[in-house]
């Protein structure tokens, strides 16, 4: 049985883009986040030591994310993913790093990035 657990819309606020206001004001992301390990342990005896602690790597990335200073999504997806394979051990891992209100003019939508690391 696959299993995976998922944390959805969390907002960072990141120095991300190509424009210089961009790195200079910063502006809002949103992340989805999918992880794949054993969640087996956990589910015999409810032991939370033995699963993911999502509060803490709500709280990392958040952290991480004043601290970021680059010019495209796709360098800051790859950051998280590092972020994320340092912390937990996970056999899976899949974000959707979202640009809440990219700079385009004359475009209403958003722009996501879908990046999956997969440890063998």
């Amino acid at each position: 049985m696959e299993t995976f657990i998922k944390i959805e819309k969390i907002e960072l606020w990141a120095r991300v883009g190509v424009l210089d206001e961009e790195r200079n004001l910063g502006q809002l992301f949103s992340l989805d986040i999918f992880l794949w390990t054993d969640f087996e342990k956990c589910t015999l005896n409810d032991d939370i030591k033995k699963t993911v602690d999502y509060s803490k790597l709500v709280e990392i990335l958040k952290d991480q994310s004043k601290k970021i200073y680059c010019f495209t999504i796709e360098k800051y997806s790859s950051s998280i993913l590092e972020i994320i394979d340092a912390e937990f051990n996970l056999s899976k891992i899949k974000i959707i790093l979202t640009k809440c209100n990219p700079p385009i003019t004359g475009f209403d939508g958003k722009v996501s990035i879908v990046r999956i690391l997969e440890n063998k």
